[in-house]
C-alpha cells in the first residue's frame, strides 16, 4: 500500500510496519504468560483445597484432622475429624480455637455436639460417651469468606471431662 492511499491520519510505517514497537510483543507475551500460569499453579494445588490430614497418638486415644491447609476464598471444603479412644472416653469434648470460625461460614457438623458452649478462644463440643477402640468421626462443612485472607490458627484439642488428651497445632491459609 502506497503512502499516498493510506486514510487521513494513518501512517504506513507505525500503523502497518509497527516500527518502534519491537519490544511491545515481549512485554504481551510475559502478561499472558502470567495469566496462563493462574490455572497451571491451581491444577499444581499451589491454592489449596488439597486435605493435609494431621494425625496425633497418646495412649488415652488416637486423633486425625483431615482438612485443607490452603484454600480460596469462598471455597466450599469439608473437614473430617476421627477420634480413636484406646479406652472409654466418659464425655469427650473437642476444643475448637476460634480460628477455625475466623472468616469461614459453619454449613454443618455430623453428627451433631451434645452440647456447644464457649471457653475463651475456644469452642467446646460435647460427644458423650465414647467407647474404646470404636473410630468416631465427626464432618464439619464449611465456606470460606473471600474478604478474610490471611493465615488463621487452627488448634483442635481432645479432652475427656476437664482432663486434656491432646492437641493438634494446624494453620489455614487463605487466598483471596
Amino acid at each position: 500500500m502506497a503512502d499516498e492511499d493510506a486514510p487521513f491520519g494513518i501512517d504506513r510505517a507505525r500503523h502497518q510496519e509497527l516500527t518502534g514497537r519491537g519490544w511491545h510483543v515481549w512485554w504481551r507475551r510475559m502478561v499472558l504468560s502470567v495469566f496462563a500460569a493462574l490455572p497451571v499453579l491451581g491444577l499444581l494445588n499451589v491454592f489449596g483445597q488439597h486435605a493435609e490430614p494431621r494425625s496425633v497418638q497418646s495412649r488415652a486415644a488416637a486423633l486425625l484432622i483431615d482438612s485443607p491447609a490452603h484454600v480460596g476464598g469462598g471455597l466450599v471444603f469439608t473437614t473430617e475429624i476421627q477420634i480413636t479412644p484406646r479406652q472409654p472416653l466418659q464425655n469427650a469434648r473437642l476444643y475448637l480455637e476460634n480460628g477455625w470460625f475466623k472468616g469461614m461460614t459453619l454449613n454443618g457438623i455430623s453428627p451433631q455436639p451434645s452440647t456447644q458452649s464457649a471457653r475463651g478462644p475456644w469452642q467446646v463440643w460435647d460427644f458423650g460417651q465414647l467407647h474404646a477402640d470404636v473410630r468416631f468421626t465427626v464432618f464439619i462443612a464449611w465456606q470460606t469468606d473471600a474478604t478474610n485472607p490471611g493465615r488463621h490458627p487452627q488448634d483442635i484439642a481432645l479432652y475427656d471431662g476437664s482432663t486434656q488428651l491432646m492437641i493438634v497445632h494446624r494453620t489455614l491459609t487463605v487466598f483471596p
